[in-house]
């Protein structure tokens, strides 16, 4: 569910758009967005653009721009290798575009892709037009594209970023697939995948799949991984209709009512999966930054009984009042990642836990074990540190659970200010495989 850049699909106008903004990034000048729907290819997008740039071009890639006006220029700098920064943001800016001006010297070109770029504030958005006014007599420093969700549209609309919108020289819309393009698409990743056999979706499954999806690509890679997982448990040859209504009851999305509400918050399941690989969330940024929005108290969570080790019986629900963890008074980021560490180094530790979020490793963890301590018990909590994406992260997890069933009523359980990043479940095998692959 991560944006494998392998397993690109050029149609439906994606290929042609890939191709156009290669050619932004070596000639034209200016501000760039893209837009399109949730999971419908962005990020991906955005890393083609990145892996296939000319030799002369580099690129600063923001996967998390909810930045203050401050830090975004910070981001930056960072990013190109700056570190003697100034404690300013005029000094920071200045330090930049000397920064821009050697490299352009060197015949170097600078290109920022920010993605998500529909959750940045406004001030971020408008420091980042500032930049785009950095030139020569005869050129800009620094191309930019953004890839949002329509939501960008309406951001940019604001009479506040006029100027922003002014500086927008192309804009880009990725389509929902269409029925063919969307059957296409699913017999491009198989093939990828290694499949080398006929139709493996009866026309009727496929039409299930298309018709849930609503031509979105990540909830087609969702939907079609979990139908052929099913088949593969009754032993099918081949993925039919039951399988991906089995495949619908796993999401908890309801088939015959793809337009509802209830069917959008399945969407927003299949979404948590392919968050794995993100850095911070939006919920989380926005649940670090406002104390007093994480301070009210959650009706019911559920805790696994356990010792440090992760030896665990069956999920039980309980009342969960806002005090500090009986267990943990304060939180201890290097202990709970020592014990983690053993945790996931050991065969034994079997079965499932909750993750609840993946922070960027510069995001201080004391910080965060201390927003969730009214909610959780912090012996139960696990944090190790990994790379996402090729950039230093620190997974969070909660508690460690016999089985599938108890996970889910755990993970269903969770307060809501836990719940609204997202929290997946994971296995430790998993865990363990990515730790020691």
């Amino acid at each position: 569910m991560t944006p494998d850049t392998d397993f690109f699909f050029s149609g439906s106008r994606r290929g042609g758009i890939l191709s156009a903004l290669q050619h932004v990034a070596c000639h034209e000048e200016g501000i760039v967005i893209v837009v399109a729907e949730i999971g419908s290819g962005k990020t991906l997008l955005a890393r083609l653009l990145i892996a296939h740039l000319a030799d002369n071009v580099d690129s600063v890639y923001l996967a998390n721009p909810r930045f203050s006006r401050d830090e975004i220029i910070t981001a930056i700098s960072r990013d190109l290798g700056l570190t003697d920064l100034s404690s300013s943001t005029e000094g920071s800016l200045a330090r930049l575009h000397e920064e821009l001006l050697r490299r352009h010297a060197q015949g170097r070109r600078v290109m920022l892709v920010v993605d998500e770029a529909h959750a940045m504030p406004p001030e971020s958005l408008e420091e980042v037009r500032m930049l785009s006014n950095l030139e020569t007599d005869r050129h800009k420093l620094v191309n930019i594209v953004l890839f949002g969700q329509p939501e960008l549209d309406t951001l940019l609309a604001d009479r506040k970023l006029r100027q922003v919108r002014d500086r927008v020289i192309h804009r880009f819309e990725l389509p929902p697939l269409t029925s063919e393009e969307a059957e296409a698409y699913i017999d491009h990743r198989l093939r990828i995948a290694g499949w080398r056999g006929g139709r493996l979706f009866s026309p009727a499954a496929m039409a299930l799949v298309i018709k849930a999806s609503q031509g979105r690509a990540r909830r087609i890679n969702l939907l079609a991984d979990k139908s052929l997982l099913a088949a593969y448990a009754k032993t099918a040859q081949r993925v039919d209709k039951s399988h991906v209504r089995t495949a619908f009851g796993d999401l908890d999305a309801n088939p015959a009512q793809t337009r509802t509400a209830a069917s959008r918050r399945g969407w927003r399941l299949g979404v948590s999966s392919f968050a794995l690989g993100a850095f911070l969330s939006a919920a989380v940024a926005w649940w670090l930054a406002h104390p007093a929005a994480s301070a009210s108290p959650a009706p019911q969570t559920a805790a696994a009984v356990q010792d440090g080790m992760g030896t665990s019986s069956r999920a039980v629900s309980r009342k969960v009042s806002p005090v500090v963890s009986p267990v943990i008074a304060e939180p201890d980021p290097d202990m709970i990642i020592t014990r983690t560490e053993a945790a996931v180094a050991d065969p034994q530790q079997r079965g499932f836990t909750l993750q609840l979020a993946t922070l960027p490793a510069r995001v201080d963890l004391t910080k965060y074990l201390n927003k969730i301590k009214p909610h959780v018990d912090l012996s139960n909590v696990y944090a190790h540190r990994r790379n996402y994406a090729d950039r230093a992260a620190v997974a969070i997890y909660l508690g460690s659970y016999p089985d599938e069933q108890a996970a889910r009523e755990a993970l269903s359980a969770l307060p809501p200010q836990l719940r609204a990043d997202h929290p997946v479940l994971r296995t430790w095998a998993g865990i363990r495989a990515e730790q020691h692959p």
